[in-house]
């Protein structure tokens, strides 16, 4: 798409990046750094080269300290921390300073501990081996084809670890031979010290307990003046581990996608998880980009670098493939695929089109047409880069639209925002290029699904719809209740509006059109209604996720205010006592597990009537001193009316769902600037999952080999592994806090989209059938005024419980209840029969379930009804400990053993 051209976009533009010595030349303008969301990565986040920089300082930390009680002495070794005697044992040790050890006093160190039989812990060994793994895994794809000097130097460090580990496991193997239990404990402690514990005891305090002075492994000589020149330099090496995580995370988000589009979960736990990596990305690469040389930290030059570097290792020319529409030479594909050139050329062939005051009109078919109905993986991989230059060139326009008519939507997700951000700005980034990357691979992910996203999302639309009309008809039979303020019913009608414009409407159909009648009649072609959603899946994902919190919020202030469907639970528990039949309420009974039955009945369900009066009147407020005072305003018979203002309220329970809320919730255009996941947040919620982890912290697992079952190798789930890492360690690897939102959101959907709506109204209409069958009993006992308008409906329960508890105490005292025979008052067996009517007219209950089942991903029941059960977790947990371990570098097999405790040959 020109600047004077309507056709389309104009991708054939020779890229202007190809120059090997880019890096070094000066930037014509410095853009400014917007920083409002790119904060640096949490602190207990680990990407994988902090983890790549722990490890080989642990080992080296062990290692010089071992050689020093040997008997070696390092030059300018610093003293080690500690603390002081009397009155200042309690102050605070001093840091001590840290010993930088080269690549030859580490080999020195590690001779001098082999020679001296020093017992090496396999925990230790296990650290420099995931460091070796990890480096190798990032620098595989770059070296392959390269020459053999410039790999050789490149390994230079990851092989003198490797001679090391030899050297070290030589003494080993000196030993004398353990136990064959002992061994299956040291197979399994190996991987279990870094996945639960990351080897603190073994590295951090010997046996004598005393400090050790940290050491830092250098990966250079003291006289290695052209180290830093080479691409293994520690700067180059960073960037490598950056591109690395981005492509794991990729992975991760790529794979997410497809267990949506094969219905194991759902569009919300899809975007949210996809959202929470992109913000993670974001903030990598702030960081890594603060700490390179500041000609990288702009636009695409990191990438131009990784590129360009790689293309002088395999000897390849840097220029595109020109003849066939490649912005990148075909050879190094694989390399432009893992550093996003493809992409971010596109974007920026779209930026030189973008003139201020004027809107680019895409021409559908300019650069052929998309079918979703083609095989992606028969593809080859020019047919693949324009498939996706036909799906990003034709969205770009609509978000050009979004940002120059400064369209307000109620909630954004990282795609959009950072899209937009770009057609003010007019330059791509590194995360830009892998967000748009990420968009594009979610919808190939789910390009054979039978149900695509944008049908999710109206499928929500009609639900809550459907539900917000049914209420507003219902609010119609009964007076504007005090307690509710008029803002509730504000808040309901714009859920309302924003359903009505955003997905029963097409808001960008009448630009459409208007643009589309300015091209040639031969030109005029029919494009997707609701484009941008149907493209971008997150942007349905958030706007799903937006609403269901929404009315989330909504629904519980509804039920905290009329406090009905609370007192309907007080009263459904003594039906059940009552002689007879038992009933079951699987909606009520699913309501009370939600919100917990300490909450509704403060304390467990009451045992008798005059005990349930009394947990009621707590629960409503109604026993509060306040409301008995000799001197209260509200006295007399008004004390028994509730007033929705001292109630117990209601919470949400969802604790994952509750991270994003403030964000996913805010409306108008500051929302953006909301952090989408607050760590400290983060930190609270992995506190309260460890609580139930199998150990404490400090714990091992067993070494006294009293048996060797399960329980003495530490036999747990693949969550509780993370869960009791970071009860010991309190750090988690990104991918593995990726893969626990992902699995706890899943766990979360039908208790986000309960209908709070749908248990008002049946209590409402419930309440309405016992007041018109005992409307002759609570006059006699409460006179003709006991309920002033039909917004006080929920008072009947309160009322019912105190005629209750007066037959109770009437039997009592006429000694029915000899030979300890429960005597059940009369209305409430009466308010029985007609529960029982209602609920057999309304599917026995379960009209909250069923709508759960019709719409949420996942079908578990939230209460057992006796049917059979939905497929367990048993998928979602072979994924994560598939993710879990790639994190950790371990290998599958090796992971299977720490998860079950069975030593594997």
């Amino acid at each position: 798409m020109r600047p004077n051209d309507s056709a389309g976009v104009d991708t054939t533009v020779e890229p202007r990046l190809f120059s090997p010595h880019f890096a070094l030349e000066a930037s014509t303008s410095a853009p400014q750094r917007l920083r409002t969301l790119a904060n640096m990565l949490p602190e207990f986040v680990k990407d994988s080269y902090k983890q790549y920089k722990a490890d080989t300082d642990r080992f080296a930390t062990w290692l010089v300290n071992a050689a020093k009680k040997c008997g070696r002495q390092p030059r300018d070794w610093p003293q080690a921390a500690d603390r002081g005697k009397g009155r200042t044992k309690t102050t605070a040790a001093p840091a001590a300073a840290k010993y930088r050890a080269t690549i030859s006093e580490l080999k020195e160190s590690a001779r001098c501990v082999s020679e001296a039989a020093v017992n090496v812990p396999a925990t230790v060994l296990a650290l420099a081996k995931r460091a070796i793994a990890l480096r190798k895994s990032v620098t595989a794809l770059f070296l392959h084809g390269g020459s053999s000097d410039s790999n050789k130097r490149h390994a230079h460090f990851v092989e003198v670890l490797e001679d090391i580990c030899q050297t070290l496991e030589r003494g080993r193997a000196a030993e004398a031979p353990p136990s064959a239990h002992s061994d299956v404990e040291t197979w399994v402690n190996r991987f279990a010290v870094l996945t639960v514990q990351e080897g603190d005891d073994d590295v951090k305090t010997g046996p004598d307990r005393r400090a050790m002075v940290p050491v830092e492994a250098a990966e250079d000589e003291d006289n290695d003046d052209g180290a830093g020149d080479d691409c293994s330099s520690h700067q180059y090496f960073r960037m490598l581990c950056l591109f690395r995580d981005l492509r794991t995370w990729r992975s991760f988000i790529s794979e997410t996608w497809k267990e949506y589009g094969e219905f194991k979960i759902d569009l919300m736990s899809a975007t949210i998880v996809t959202e929470t990596a992109l913000q993670l990305a974001r903030e990598l690469i702030q960081e890594v980009t603060d700490n390179v040389a500041a000609e990288l930290s702009q636009g695409l030059k990191m990438q131009q670098l990784i590129y360009c570097a790689a293309s002088i290792a395999r000897g390849k020319p840097t220029m595109g493939s020109v003849k066939l529409g490649l912005p990148f030479n075909k050879d190094l594909a694989d390399i432009a695929d893992w550093c996003y050139m493809g992409i971010g050329s596109l974007l920026g062939s779209f930026a030189d089109v973008l003139k201020d005051g004027s809107l680019p009109v895409y021409k559908p078919g300019y650069f052929g047409v998309y079918n979703p109905k083609a095989d992606r993986a028969k593809m080859s991989m020019v047919e693949r880069f324009n498939e996706d230059k036909v799906l990003l060139m034709e969205i770009l326009p609509e978000y050009a639209a979004l940002r120059q008519l400064d369209v307000v939507l109620p909630v954004r997700d990282e795609i959009t925002a950072g899209l937009t951000e770009f057609i003010q700005t007019k330059k791509p980034t590194l995360w830009l290029s892998f967000a748009s990357q990420i968009m594009l691979d979610a919808h190939h992910a789910i390009r054979h699904s039978r149900v695509s996203v944008f049908s999710d999302l109206r499928m929500t639309g009609l639900r809550v719809v459907k539900t917000i009309d049914d209420y507003l008809k219902l609010s119609k039979t009964h007076p504007q209740p005090p307690f509710w303020p008029k803002e509730a019913d504000d808040e309901i009608r714009s859920i309302r509006e924003c359903i009505e414009v955003l997905i029963e409407k097409d808001p960008f159909k009448s630009i459409r059109l208007a643009a589309t009648r300015a091209l040639p009649a031969r030109n005029k072609k029919t494009t997707s209604e609701n484009l941008i959603f149907s493209r971008n899946p997150l942007l349905s994902g958030v706007l799903m996720f937006h609403l269901n919190l929404r009315m989330q919020n909504v629904g519980q202030a509804l039920l905290t205010q009329w406090y009905d469907v609370q007192q309907v639970a007080f009263l459904y528990n003594l039906v059940q006592m009552a002689p007879g039949p038992k009933l079951v309420w699987p909606d009520l009974e699913a309501f009370i597990k939600i919100h917990g039955e300490s909450h509704i009945f403060v304390g467990g369900r009451p045992k008798d009537a005059s005990q349930s009066l009394k947990r009621l009147e707590l629960a409503t407020g109604i026993s509060s001193p306040s409301r008995f005072a000799s001197n209260a305003r509200d006295s007399g018979r008004n004390r028994w009316r509730l007033d929705g203002k001292s109630a117990r309220g209601l919470e949400p329970t969802t604790k994952v769902a509750n991270l994003f809320r403030e964000h996913y919730c805010a409306t108008g255009k500051g929302s953006s600037k909301v952090r989408p996941i607050d760590s400290s947040n983060v930190g609270k919620l992995l506190d309260e999952l460890s609580k139930a982890a199998p150990t404490t912290k400090g714990s091992k697992t067993s070494k006294t080999g009293n048996g060797s079952g399960p329980g003495e190798t530490g036999s747990f789930s693949s969550q509780q592994l993370l869960e009791r890492k970071w009860l010991n360690t309190h750090n988690v690897g990104a991918l593995q806090l990726l893969v626990l939102i992902k699995n706890r959101l899943c766990e979360e959907e039908p208790v986000l989209m309960f209908d709070y709506f749908a248990m008002h109204r049946c209590a409402i209409e419930l309440l309405r059938l016992i007041r018109d069958k005992e409307h002759h009993k609570l006059v006699q006992y409460f006179s003709a005024g006991y309920m002033p308008n039909e917004s006080f409906i929920a008072n009947v329960v309160l009322l019912i419980h105190i005629v209750a508890r007066g037959s109770s105490q009437a039997a009592q005292q006429m000694d029915l209840a000899r030979d300890g025979a429960t005597i059940f008052s009369r209305i409430i067996v009466r308010c029985g029969e007609v529960m029982r009517e209602y609920l057999a007219e309304h599917n026995n209950g379960d009209m909250v379930g069923k709508t759960l089942r019709t719409f949420c991903r996942n079908k578990r029941p939230l209460v057992n009804t006796g049917q059979d059960e939905a497929p367990g977790d048993g998928a979602l947990d072979e994924s994560f400990t598939y993710w879990f371990a790639l994190e950790e570098v371990l290998d599958p097999r090796a992971m299977e053993s720490l998860r079950t405790g069975i030593a594997v040959a």
